[in-house]
């Protein structure tokens, strides 16, 4: 397996194990529908930090199954989005959190964030459709089902957010944290899994090439 192929794998491995540990964290402190979660002490602060660490490495890796020359400079410009969408979120949840409601810090951070989620959508449509075009019928396949990871996996988390400014009521929030906790299983299982597969399909077309050119 090519080196940059291999970076993928274990990046998948290393930022689901670090997942797990965060969130097996959160699940000992802050288990769903218990007293400490409806009084108002949410785990806002561990699941941002865990962002951060996390789905810049999950943006790394995309622009790595293509091996493009412009590879490099679309997983800077990307990770640099993902990084200002997370810190406008976490400006955002904390300032409702802390009010008990809707506030206008809230509104607006939303806002900037999902201005930064629309450009890392575009980039990396853009760039999963370019690499497609230039690959065989199974990768094209394979290619198409991460562009539905990037839309519906990544639109979850605005979802999430969303449910905290329409009503900050125990319930509401506790719905929240099963809607994140629903888009870490998604965007980290199985995109990783998904991100193998597409591997394997892409070794395969380089040996049906490398067949074709040495018979």
């Amino acid at each position: 397996m090519p080196p940059e192929r291999q970076t993928v794998a274990i990046t998948s491995a290393v930022y689901c194990l670090m997942a797990a540990i965060m969130y097996g964290f959160i699940n000992y402190k802050y288990s769903i529908g218990t007293d400490t979660l409806r009084s108002g002490d949410y785990p806002t602060a561990l699941r941002y930090i865990d962002w951060l660490i996390t789905t810049p490495l999950i943006v790394f890796k995309f622009p790595k199954l293509f091996s493009g020359d412009d590879a490099p400079a679309i997983a800077v410009i990307v990770i640099a989005a993902d990084i200002i969408m997370i810190v406008f979120g976490f400006a955002g949840e904390t300032s409702i959190n802390a009010a008990g409601g809707t506030t206008a810090i809230g509104w607006s951070m939303f806002g900037a964030g999902c201005l930064a989620w629309l450009f890392t959508i575009f980039i990396l449509l853009s760039s999963v459709t370019e690499a497609a075009s230039q690959k065989l019928g199974p990768i094209r396949i394979a290619l198409s089902r991460l562009k539905l990871f990037i839309v519906f996996g990544r639109l979850i988390h605005p979802l999430g957010f969303m449910i905290t400014l329409l009503s900050n009521s125990p319930d509401m929030q506790v719905a929240r944290e099963l809607v994140y906790n629903f888009a870490e299983l998604l965007n980290k299982i199985g995109f990783g899994i998904e991100a193998i597969f597409a591997i394997q399909q892409m070794m395969r077309e380089e040996k049906i090439r490398e067949a074709m050119l040495n018979p």
